[in-house]
């Protein structure tokens, strides 16, 4: 099937929307969210407010492009097998993605992730949740894991001791190392859930 060449008008259109993008992103690393304003996004991306709200309908509407860009960037070719069968590996791993991902995005984004109605950590439909479950299933399967919980049940107890995390290295203005923090504290967690 042969994929038919963008015309200039629309690989302009796809560079603006991505221009728009990163320059909320950018000033929402360095404000709070609702400090951040739609004129001070289009002056800084130098478009009119029009061509902000042809683009995005609202600020929250760049939020949700962020959390389903950082789902599948994270998430989204997750291969728990890269981990040599080994799921507590596995586990580790796909927090410290985690950690990395909400690091690289700054203090302010992350207060805002873990804060908002529509967070990454209690919606279910992310790829976030199905890899979790998948690879908690795995080591369940292969003995690795208790099977005391539901694959559902000990994703969620996992999420929410990485939720703590989260909200400590917030509370403490980031502070310490996400990174650090959350494997030396998942470590221990995933002893607790291990058979061995």
């Amino acid at each position: 099937m042969n994929k038919q060449k963008l015309t200039k008008r629309k690989e302009q259109s796809i560079q603006t929307k991505q221009n728009i993008y990163d320059v909320a992103l950018e000033l929402m690393k360095n404000k709070s969210f609702k400090d951040v304003t739609i004129d001070e996004i289009s002056k800084k991306a130098g478009v009119s407010v029009g061509s902000f709200y042809y683009y995005f309908s609202s600020k929250e509407d760049i939020y949700t492009s962020l959390l389903q860009k950082m789902d599948e960037e994270l998430f989204g070719g997750f291969d728990f097998k890269d981990h040599e069968g080994a799921a507590v590996q596995a586990v580790l791993s796909f927090f410290n993605q985690l950690a990395r991902y909400l690091t690289e995005l700054g203090l302010n984004i992350t207060t805002y992730i873990l804060f908002s109605p529509e967070t990454i950590f209690y919606r279910k439909d992310l790829h976030m949740n199905t890899v979790l479950e998948k690879i908690i299933k795995a080591g369940q399967t292969n003995g690795e894991l208790a099977a005391d919980m539901s694959e559902k049940e000990m994703a969620d107890y996992l999420l929410v001791i990485v939720r703590g995390v989260v909200i400590d290295w917030c509370m403490n203005n980031g502070g310490f190392s996400l990174e650090e923090t959350m494997q030396k504290h998942m470590k221990r967690v995933v002893r607790s859930i291990s058979e061995s």
